[in-house]
């Protein structure tokens, strides 16, 4: 075999090379982009057609190096006439082996030379963002393989040795010391050297910048202007995120604050109004509570509400429906709702004179106001008849719903349909065990561990603190005592009511002489009365407690169809046309839904009845849905149930894998 220098324009791919197809190449036009050169000769064959040369070269091995060098060329930043360094093979068997042997037997550096090179290439007075652009990554990536390089030379050597992973070395960075590296590792037996308990260690008593209450309250800009300094984490998903290392100015910082919104408050007239960085459950249980009410409705809105709902009756009430009308039909029920919440939340004078303020720190960082807190020792039977007086004439304060798309379905059938799939659940637990015992154990983790007992805490679909009658399915399953999850969960009722003892006094002693196996029955029993899944006009499908729903019901292989089934009644006379006519069009045909759409609207919710009998259609909300994460309702549900980072997360982006050879 020889080597040559080939004009780029005589190369062209190799049928033979196995790199066939769109490849990434931005690596390595940046890097012979910037060096002009070639550092790894590629290997050809002379193209031969009927026997003769063409005077073309068949690149068999270095295919990504040669659609740099053409993307080089596109962008006039190499002549075509480019030289190129090649081995010209004698034959297409040879060329064939190499090409295997090129991308089977390759054999990648290992992350920690990466670390060291990239360190080695600073120290020549490199800049980060220089170093970024001569290999065409992000400068963030740069920044972690510096810091990477700075660990401790014997835990390097245990990662190289594959000892310990990324995550470790992640946790690593966040000292400078290497002693406190080494001891965060080495002082503790092997099982408990996990990358999550690295990271505890070395963080210390700390915060996050990202997740901590405190420090999202008074902001990083804030901190550093008074002289405070973040141990910055290169691994965290956000920029600009770290460590707090001076607890105490953050936190006067955050009284500060704090003070200057309580100052605002002195107008409204309460007896005091105090400060408290964390307002959690226990500090919150020691005081009394007045809540607010809501003021009655001027005779001009009460005006508007009657005039919107005559509309919206002669909308429903008209033969031919319109997607227009249904549209203004969903208009309606948001200003009606808008128009019915407008009151304005009051505290009566006498409440104020002996309940107070407290100004706090919200989970999420945001401002918290609790009024009509009464202090240890206050008079509370006099609270209790004043706030009652305050409720004369008015009403109590309900929560915001969530604004309705256009063309979604009413509230009422929302609350109606998840009922139903409540039901179904609690039927469908019943039968597993396993299941409900996974369910039991992640409320109580979620009671217990993650902050819950306030009105901030996670939601579970298991409500270890639900009121059984007002959660029960049939306040809101039209048709549930005759629905196949109503009669199953009738059944079960009557067969515990003869297993369990009569009086609750006796049950500690009943369960001590039960088998696990029997146990686990029961557990299942008591989590499926617990089950509530019913979606509330102010949640949206993503929020905690809904995500919980679809984890079960993951779990549960549920599938609605088996428990439910839409009718004119309970279904398709409660909904517009417009949605009637798509539900025949996706479960038959667009055919099938063009031939009934002009019926009258009771005539068309039965024969959608009729064209659906035993075709399993659901509606969306009672389908099986990809589970995603609110991730604003979840943020600061952490490691010590006050807001701490997860510190078991990776740290690794996607594209921050090892650089690939040339």
């Amino acid at each position: 075999m020889t080597v040559r220098e080939i004009q780029l324009s005589k190369l062209v791919l190799s049928p033979n090379n196995m790199r066939q197809g769109e490849v990434e190449v931005g690596d390595l036009v940046a890097d012979i982009g910037a060096t002009k050169t070639v550092l790894q000769n590629l290997r050809v064959t002379a193209q031969q057609k009927d026997g003769k040369a063409t005077g073309l070269f068949e690149v068999h091995v270095g295919g990504r190096r040669l659609r740099a060098l053409s993307v080089l060329a596109a962008r006039k930043a190499i002549p075509r006439s480019f030289l190129v360094p090649c081995v010209v093979c004698p034959d297409e068997a040879t060329a064939l082996e190499e090409s295997i042997a090129e991308n089977a037997v390759r054999l990648a550096p290992h992350p920690a030379d990466q670390f060291a090179a990239f360190h080695a290439l600073s120290q020549t007075g490199k800049t980060v963002s220089e170093i970024a652009e001569r290999y065409s990554i992000a400068p963030r990536i740069v920044e972690r393989r510096l810091k990477l390089a700075t660990v401790s030379p014997r835990l390097m050597a245990l990662f190289r040795a594959d000892e310990i992973n990324l995550d470790h070395m992640a946790a690593f960075t966040l000292t400078d010391d290497q002693a406190a590296q080494e001891a965060a590792y080495f002082d503790f037996p092997e099982h408990d050297r996990q990358a999550y308990r690295v990271k505890q260690r070395i963080v210390g008593g700390r915060v996050s910048s990202q997740n901590n209450a405190t420090a999202k309250f008074v902001g990083l800009d804030a901190y550093r202007a008074a002289g405070g300094e973040v141990s910055q984490d290169l691994f965290a998903q956000v920029d600009d995120a770290g460590y707090i290392t001076d607890l105490t100015l953050l936190e006067r910082l955050a009284t500060d604050a704090l003070e200057a919104q309580a100052k605002t408050l002195e107008p409204e007239g309460w007896s005091w109004v105090e400060t408290t960085l964390r307002f959690d459950y226990s500090l919150s249980q020691t005081f009394g509570r007045a809540y607010p009410t809501v003021a009655p409705l001027t005779p001009e809105v009460l005006s508007q509400i009657e005039a919107l709902t005559a509309e919206m009756r002669a909308l429903e009430e008209a033969e031919a429906e319109t997607d227009e009308a249904a549209e203004r039909i969903s208009q309606i029920e948001d200003e009606l709702y808008a128009l019915e919440s407008s009151g304005e939340e009051v505290y009566a004078p006498e409440v104020k004179a002996i309940t107070g303020a407290i100004v706090t720190i919200a989970d999420d960082g945001s401002l918290r106001i609790e009024r009509g807190c009464a202090k240890p020792g206050a008079d509370t039977k006099a609270l209790r008849k004043l706030d009652g007086k305050a409720t004369e004439g008015g009403s109590s304060v309900t929560r915001e719903r969530t604004k309705k798309p256009v063309g979604a379905l009413p509230d009422k059938l929302v609350l109606d349909l998840t009922a139903h799939r409540t039901a179904a659940l609690r039927a469908a637990l019943i039968e597993r065990h396993d299941v409900a015992f996974v369910a039991v154990v992640h409320s109580l983790l979620l009671l217990t561990h993650y902050g819950a007992g306030h009105r901030s805490s996670p939601a579970s679909t298991i409500d270890l603190r639900a009121d059984l009658s007002a959660n029960h399915p049939r306040k809101h399953a039209e048709g549930f005592e005759a629905s196949r999850a109503g009669e199953a969960l009738k059944r079960v009722k009557g067969q515990m009511t003869l297993l369990l003892p009569a009086s609750h006094g006796d049950l500690w002693t009943f369960l001590m002489g039960r088998e696990p196996g029997q146990l686990m029955e029961l557990v299942a029993y008591a989590a499926s009365q617990l089950v509530d899944a019913v979606k509330q006009p102010f949640e949206n499908e993503t929020s905690a407690r809904q995500v919980a729903s679809d984890h079960l019901a993951k779990a549960l292989d549920l599938d609605m169809a088996q428990w439910w089934t839409p009718t004119a009644q309970g279904y398709f006379g409660r909904i517009s046309k417009p949605l009637i006519v798509a539900a025949v069009e996706e479960a038959t045909t667009a055919q099938a839904a063009e031939n009934i759409a002009g019926l009258k609207k009771q005539e068309l919710a039965a024969e959608a009845e009729r064209r659906l009998d035993g075709k399993g259609w659901l509606p969306t909300i009672l389908r099986p849905r990809e589970i995603v994460q609110d991730d604003e309702a979840m943020e600061g549900l952490g490691f010590d149930g006050e807001g701490d980072e997860d510190l078991d997360a990776a740290p690794w982006d996607e594209d921050e894998a090892p650089m690939a050879a040339e």
